[in-house]
């Protein structure tokens, strides 16, 4: 079968360029993993390669039969895991080409995500994938296509290659700004003082030379005057050659104004022989152990093992939960009752924060939700930047614990890099549930495992 091409794409909305690609080839085997910020257009492309959304100029070329699965946002009945796998089976029993994947793993525990993982690598055609899962990626992706500032750049090689290849040109492009930052500040000073030496050659002090003298300097001095005002002229002429050299954006960075001042390895919830159910279905049997300040905890374990019941059960003090005195609480889960749908974005975040309204933008920011969206009402946004808006309310309550369930949905790369490199920082305790293995690695000081209704891994 013969390679695919998208040659000459430009999609506008509204008028406005969402994205350009001057040429891709689409392989015809392999994963290619499709990267970029929430908004830059993934979601659009995938649409365009369905045939879904014709509205765009230029051509696309599709080698072969194509089916896909999206991204699942309601879940009824069957735990998003479950869901997933049926679909993702009925779309390959279709024996397509080429198979499209968006998100595939939002909703997937660790024994769903490996069956994922599998599956794709047997499979004997295409698979184009939009996801945030970074270890995911990493597992699966051969060539990587990303979205950076309005175009789509392919990248060969796994997810890491593109990693390095990413930073390499940022280094390359940070080292040209400082070469032309700098040689621009040189000719800037070169040309002011040539222009200062041209202003003085005009001055003559008419009390120390007579009329003759005077008419005689300012013949040989317009001449010098000349030439230093050429050499300006010059100079300056070369600054504008030299162009305007955008500087690399830094990863955006998360800081609180006012942050909790709380010692590390002070315990803020402990747990004694403490059972979980839920109706009449036992979860977790008889485990003891404490949470400090200082300490970053992950649950992990199947969907249904009783994660987020046992996070509810700590919460609400149930028999055998005891709460430090004077206990504050910042909570972030999926039922969003936190938000209320009549404020905007950024009143809902100001309500229970001491910090800024400037800190509430940078944080609403890095999650995602843009300038122009901070003062929407959150009754009028999508569920995912609803999700986001919760997220940044309770990174921003001042509390001794800090509760995360299943923070990592509907966040973009750059969002899900800023939130870890907050949360690594923080000394509030964190209890946090997700599936994003990477978000796992890089915050947990314990790892909290459910396996057998044992929760394995706990600080006794």
């Amino acid at each position: 079968m013969l390679q695919g091409q998208i040659q000459n794409v430009v999609k506008t909305i509204d008028g406005e360029t969402l994205f350009k690609i001057d040429h891709l080839t689409i392989p015809t085997t392999g994963v290619v993993a499709v990267v970029g910020e929430n908004g830059a257009g993934k979601t659009t492309l995938l649409n365009m390669l369905q045939g879904i959304d014709t509205e765009y100029t230029g051509r696309i070329n599709l080698p072969g039969y194509v089916v896909t699965v999206a991204q699942i946002n309601d879940i009824v009945g069957e735990s998003g895991g479950e869901m997933t796998h049926r679909l993702i089976r009925q779309a390959i029993s279709e024996r397509p080409d080429i198979l499209i994947l968006d998100e595939p793993t939002s909703h997937l525990d660790v024994d769903h995500h490996k069956w994922l993982v599998n599956t794709i690598h047997r499979f004997k055609g295409l698979v184009i994938v939009v996801s945030h899962n970074r270890a995911f990626l990493r597992e699966v992706a051969t060539v990587v296509w990303s979205f950076e500032n309005g175009t789509v750049t392919a990248f060969n090689g796994g997810y890491d290659d593109y990693l390095a290849a990413t930073a390499s040109k940022r280094s390359a492009q940070m080292q040209d700004y400082k070469q032309v930052t700098n040689e621009k500040k040189r000719l800037a000073q070169r040309a002011k003082t040539a222009g200062e030496k041209s202003a003085r050659a005009k001055k003559i002090n008419p009390h120390k030379h007579s009329h003759a003298e005077i008419e005689a300097m300012k013949s040989g001095l317009n001449g010098v005057e000349k030439g230093f005002s050429q050499q300006k002229k010059a100079l300056n002429s070369r600054i504008e050659r030299l162009g305007k050299v955008e500087k690399p954006v830094d990863a955006t960075k998360l800081k609180l104004q006012n942050p909790l001042n709380v010692r590390p390895g002070k315990p803020v919830v402990t747990a004694l022989n403490l059972t979980v159910s839920q109706a009449d279905n036992l979860l977790i049997e008889n485990v003891t152990f404490k949470i400090e300040t200082g300490h970053r905890v992950a649950i992990v374990g199947p969907n249904g093992s009783g994660k987020s019941t046992l996070i509810q059960h700590l919460l609400l003090g149930a028999p055998g939960v005891t709460h430090a005195d004077n206990l504050r609480v910042s909570v972030a889960n999926q039922d969003l009752s936190q938000l209320d749908t009549t404020k905007t974005a950024l009143q809902n975040v100001m309500m229970t924060s001491t910090e800024s309204e400037q800190v509430a933008r940078n944080f609403l920011g890095a999650m995602g939700i843009r300038l122009m969206q901070v003062n929407e009402m959150v009754g009028q946004m999508s569920g995912g930047e609803r999700v986001r808006v919760a997220l940044v309310k309770a990174l921003l309550q001042t509390s001794e614990l800090l509760v995360l369930d299943e923070p990592t949905n509907y966040l973009d790369i750059p969002a899900l890099e800023a939130l870890t490199a907050y949360l690594q920082e923080t000394q509030q305790a964190v209890l946090f549930v997700s599936h994003d293995e990477q978000l796992v690695a890089d915050v947990a000081t314990d790892v909290w495992q459910i396996v057998d209704k044992r929760l394995i891994g706990q600080y006794q």
